[in-house]
């Protein structure tokens, strides 16, 4: 057993693997993944990749504003959920967040207070603020924060954000060891939804991005970009993915987001082109390009499954799939597995749905590898890297 030093576990619904050795977890992960796919003849099962680090890995923080009643008066918390999603943990430490995280979630919280800023009620539908979100950069130590509002008018704009700003570094100070600060934006999301950004963001300070590098790549990353949230993990998670591109082969980046894995893989594919529907990050890919100087990647903008049928057959042979936890559904699968691609990069981060598409595409693939990868420390997610080949 490992010895717990966070006084939140047991309670918040974040980790689950705090009692646990790092060996141990990773030797439970590894297991419930074989088991899922025993069943399978052809599969080559490789051992699971652990982290280079177990704790204090996670460069993005996404957590509710909540409230805590004592007798008449009402207080601001902020935190993940308890384990059975019935009320806010009010975060004190989280063994799991990079320090800065930490430093900020604090910092917000005492400017909450001091402004007597009402936390949104999912039952009443009041309160003004919703999530607290923020990113540092792992390469440059570039710091955004992000509030999310019920509402798109907030009191006294101005006053309020240079009041969180000094907050924030007053709290993560100025010399730079807990990163920079550069931007505060306001997110609106005034629906009554479990996702945590809204559409629409107010610059309140500074700039809406930070500037992160993945490897030699540079991109610049906003609230609601995607990006692994182990930094320290990610390239080798993608070298996972160069590793199964021959020179010359002709790549679909399916939910390709802003283009991390199809720069990534350029340096040996003759040609690249994402598909991705969101605008943002559509731009921000882009954007990369230019940045990168990358002259064989191309995007298209667009709904996967409206986009590939139209593409799936022109003299393209690999594709690479990163989708959502809802992973890709059985319409994909066939419009794969009724093409010319011959081998499928399927990097899933819920096993459950993999194994379910595995189902789907197994009406003319093999799933000839499964390579465990653990991003997600101290909890029970994990990534994967399957590998399907076409059937002869």
């Amino acid at each position: 057993m490992n010895k717990i030093h966070c006084t939140h576990f047991g309670l918040c619904g974040g980790c689950t693997s705090l009692n646990l050795e790092y060996g141990k977890e990773l030797r439970k992960k590894e297991t419930l993944v074989r088991e899922m796919f025993a069943d399978l003849r052809h599969l080559q099962f490789r051992p699971i990749l652990a982290s280079p680090k177990s704790e204090l890995y996670r460069y993005k923080l996404q957590l509710p504003f909540g409230r805590r009643v004592i007798g008449k008066k009402v207080i601001t918390t902020i935190g993940l959920f308890n384990q059975e999603s019935t009320f806010i943990v009010d975060q004190t430490e989280c063994l799991i967040q990079e320090p800065a995280l930490s430093e900020i979630t604090q910092a917000v919280k005492l400017w909450a207070r001091k402004e007597a800023l009402p936390p949104y009620n999912e039952k009443s539908r009041k309160g003004i603020l919703k999530y607290l979100v923020a990113r540092k950069s792992f390469s440059t130590n570039e710091i955004l924060v992000g509030i999310v509002t019920n509402q798109e008018e907030i009191p006294y704009p101005k006053d309020l954000s240079k009041r969180l700003h000094n907050h924030i570094t007053d709290r993560i100070g100025k010399s730079g060891k807990f990163g920079k600060l550069v931007g505060i934006v306001q997110n609106i999301n005034t629906r009554h939804t479990s996702m945590a950004l809204g559409k629409d963001e107010n610059l309140l300070w500074g700039r809406p991005y930070i500037n992160e590098f993945i490897g030699k790549f540079k991109f610049r990353v906003g609230l609601s970009t995607f990006l692994q949230v182990n930094p320290a993990q990610t390239p080798s998670l993608y070298n996972l993915i160069l590793d199964e591109i021959s020179p010359g082969d002709r790549v679909i980046d399916a939910y390709s987001g802003i283009g991390t894995i199809a720069l990534w893989i350029s340096g040996v594919a003759r040609e690249v082109l994402g598909l991705e529907d969101n605008p943002n990050s559509h731009k921000t890919a882009i954007e990369a390009l230019k940045v990168n100087h990358i002259r064989n990647v191309r995007y298209r903008r667009g709904r996967v499954n409206e986009t590939l049928p139209s593409i799936i057959n022109k003299d393209f042979n690999v594709i690479v799939i990163d989708p959502p936890r809802t992973g890709i559904g059985e319409e994909v699968a066939n419009i794969i597995s009724d093409s010319n691609i011959q081998k499928i990069i399927y990097v899933s981060c819920d096993p459950l749905t993999l194994r379910e598409d595995t189902r789907f595409l197994s009406r003319n693939f093999f799933l000839t590898s499964l390579q465990p990868v653990d991003m997600f420390p101290r909890t029970d997610h994990l990534e994967t890297v399957a590998v399907f080949t076409k059937k002869s």
